[in-house]
Protein backbone atom coordinates (compact mmCIF):
# COMPACT_ATOMS: atom_id res chain seq x y z
CA UNK A 1 0.00 0.00 0.00
CA UNK A 2 1.35 3.41 -0.97
CA UNK A 3 1.58 5.90 1.88
CA UNK A 4 -0.15 9.26 1.50
CA UNK A 5 2.04 12.29 2.28
CA UNK A 6 0.99 14.10 5.47
CA UNK A 7 1.01 17.76 4.47
CA UNK A 8 -1.31 20.75 4.60
CA UNK A 9 0.72 23.27 2.61
CA UNK A 10 1.39 21.43 -0.67
CA UNK A 11 -0.91 19.31 -2.78
CA UNK A 12 0.86 15.97 -2.93
CA UNK A 13 0.13 12.58 -4.38
CA UNK A 14 1.37 9.09 -3.66
CA UNK A 15 2.38 7.24 -6.82
CA UNK A 16 2.89 3.55 -7.40
CA UNK A 17 4.13 2.38 -10.79
CA UNK A 18 3.97 -1.32 -11.59
CA UNK A 19 5.21 -3.29 -14.59
CA UNK A 20 3.47 -6.62 -15.05
CA UNK A 21 2.15 -6.29 -11.50
CA UNK A 22 5.58 -5.67 -9.91
CA UNK A 23 6.43 -2.30 -8.29
CA UNK A 24 9.27 -0.65 -10.19
CA UNK A 25 10.55 1.50 -7.28
CA UNK A 26 13.33 4.14 -7.09
CA UNK A 27 11.80 6.26 -9.85
CA UNK A 28 13.41 9.53 -10.88
CA UNK A 29 10.78 10.25 -13.50
CA UNK A 30 7.62 8.83 -15.00
CA UNK A 31 6.58 10.78 -18.07
CA UNK A 32 3.55 9.61 -20.03
CA UNK A 33 2.63 11.70 -23.06
CA UNK A 34 0.11 11.71 -25.88
CA UNK A 35 0.36 13.48 -29.20
CA UNK A 36 -1.44 13.48 -32.51
CA UNK A 37 -0.86 14.93 -35.91
CA UNK A 38 -3.03 17.74 -37.21
CA UNK A 39 -3.60 18.48 -40.88
CA UNK A 40 -4.81 21.75 -42.34
CA UNK A 41 -7.47 21.65 -45.04
CA UNK A 42 -6.95 24.61 -47.35
CA UNK A 43 -8.86 26.10 -50.22
CA UNK A 44 -6.95 26.80 -53.41
CA UNK A 45 -6.67 30.48 -54.38
CA UNK A 46 -8.27 31.73 -51.16
CA UNK A 47 -5.83 34.15 -49.54
CA UNK A 48 -8.32 35.62 -47.05
CA UNK A 49 -9.38 32.41 -45.35
CA UNK A 50 -6.39 30.10 -45.82
CA UNK A 51 -7.36 27.35 -43.35
CA UNK A 52 -10.85 25.93 -43.81
CA UNK A 53 -10.58 23.19 -41.20
CA UNK A 54 -8.06 21.30 -39.09
CA UNK A 55 -8.34 17.51 -39.10
CA UNK A 56 -6.97 15.58 -36.11
CA UNK A 57 -5.00 12.40 -36.76
CA UNK A 58 -4.63 9.37 -34.55
CA UNK A 59 -3.24 9.69 -31.04
CA UNK A 60 0.16 8.19 -30.20
CA UNK A 61 1.08 7.43 -26.59
CA UNK A 62 4.58 7.21 -25.16
CA UNK A 63 6.00 6.65 -21.68
CA UNK A 64 9.51 7.53 -20.54
CA UNK A 65 10.62 6.05 -17.22
CA UNK A 66 13.79 7.09 -15.40
CA UNK A 67 14.91 4.94 -12.48
CA UNK A 68 17.97 4.81 -10.24
CA UNK A 69 19.86 1.61 -10.80
CA UNK A 70 20.31 -0.38 -7.60
CA UNK A 71 22.89 -3.03 -6.79
CA UNK A 72 20.29 -5.74 -6.36
CA UNK A 73 17.98 -4.95 -9.27
CA UNK A 74 18.46 -3.27 -12.63
CA UNK A 75 15.50 -1.68 -14.42
CA UNK A 76 14.92 -4.61 -16.76
CA UNK A 77 14.76 -6.96 -13.77
CA UNK A 78 12.13 -4.64 -12.26
CA UNK A 79 10.19 -5.11 -15.51
CA UNK A 80 10.39 -8.88 -14.96
CA UNK A 81 13.00 -9.47 -17.68
CA UNK A 82 15.58 -11.32 -15.53
CA UNK A 83 18.28 -11.47 -18.18
CA UNK A 84 18.73 -9.99 -21.61
CA UNK A 85 21.65 -8.69 -23.60
CA UNK A 86 19.95 -6.53 -26.22
CA UNK A 87 16.55 -4.93 -26.70
CA UNK A 88 15.82 -7.08 -29.77
CA UNK A 89 15.65 -10.10 -27.42
CA UNK A 90 12.49 -8.69 -25.78
CA UNK A 91 9.62 -10.23 -27.72
CA UNK A 92 6.72 -9.69 -25.31
CA UNK A 93 5.01 -6.43 -24.34
CA UNK A 94 4.53 -5.42 -20.71
CA UNK A 95 1.60 -3.82 -18.90
CA UNK A 96 2.32 -0.69 -16.87
CA UNK A 97 -0.05 0.44 -14.12
CA UNK A 98 -0.01 3.95 -12.65
CA UNK A 99 -1.79 4.28 -9.29
CA UNK A 100 -2.28 7.84 -8.04
CA UNK A 101 -3.56 8.39 -4.52
CA UNK A 102 -4.50 11.91 -3.50
CA UNK A 103 -4.46 13.53 -0.05
CA UNK A 104 -8.14 12.68 0.53
CA UNK A 105 -7.48 9.00 -0.17
CA UNK A 106 -9.09 8.89 -3.62
CA UNK A 107 -7.30 6.60 -6.04
CA UNK A 108 -7.11 6.89 -9.83
CA UNK A 109 -5.60 4.11 -11.90
CA UNK A 110 -4.23 4.40 -15.42
CA UNK A 111 -3.45 1.21 -17.30
CA UNK A 112 -0.94 1.32 -20.13
CA UNK A 113 -1.63 -1.96 -21.88
CA UNK A 114 0.75 -4.00 -24.04
CA UNK A 115 3.70 -1.60 -23.89
CA UNK A 116 6.50 -2.31 -26.34
CA UNK A 117 9.93 -1.11 -25.30
CA UNK A 118 11.35 1.28 -27.87
CA UNK A 119 14.63 2.28 -26.21
CA UNK A 120 16.75 1.51 -23.19
CA UNK A 121 19.59 3.73 -21.98
CA UNK A 122 21.81 4.32 -18.96
CA UNK A 123 23.33 7.56 -17.68
CA UNK A 124 26.25 7.61 -15.24
CA UNK A 125 26.80 10.99 -13.53
CA UNK A 126 30.22 11.84 -12.20
CA UNK A 127 30.24 13.73 -8.93
CA UNK A 128 27.10 12.21 -7.50
CA UNK A 129 28.08 8.75 -8.76
CA UNK A 130 24.48 8.01 -9.66
CA UNK A 131 23.40 5.61 -12.35
CA UNK A 132 20.03 6.30 -13.95
CA UNK A 133 18.38 3.90 -16.36
CA UNK A 134 15.80 5.13 -18.86
CA UNK A 135 13.22 3.22 -20.84
CA UNK A 136 10.84 4.52 -23.49
CA UNK A 137 7.74 2.43 -24.16
CA UNK A 138 4.83 2.71 -26.55
CA UNK A 139 1.51 1.46 -25.12
CA UNK A 140 -0.96 -0.21 -27.46
CA UNK A 141 -3.90 1.07 -25.40
CA UNK A 142 -4.46 3.41 -22.44
CA UNK A 143 -7.36 2.85 -20.06
CA UNK A 144 -8.28 5.24 -17.23
CA UNK A 145 -10.15 3.97 -14.20
CA UNK A 146 -11.82 6.93 -12.48
CA UNK A 147 -11.11 7.88 -8.88
CA UNK A 148 -12.84 5.85 -6.24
Amino acid sequence: MTRIPNTKSVVSYAYTIKANGIKIGNLQGFNPSANRSLERVREIMNELDDTKEILPGRTDFQITIDRLETYDQAMMEAFDYPSFDFIHEIIDPIDILEEIQGPQGRTRIIQYQDCWLQSISKTIREGTISVTESVTAWPTNVRIIRAR
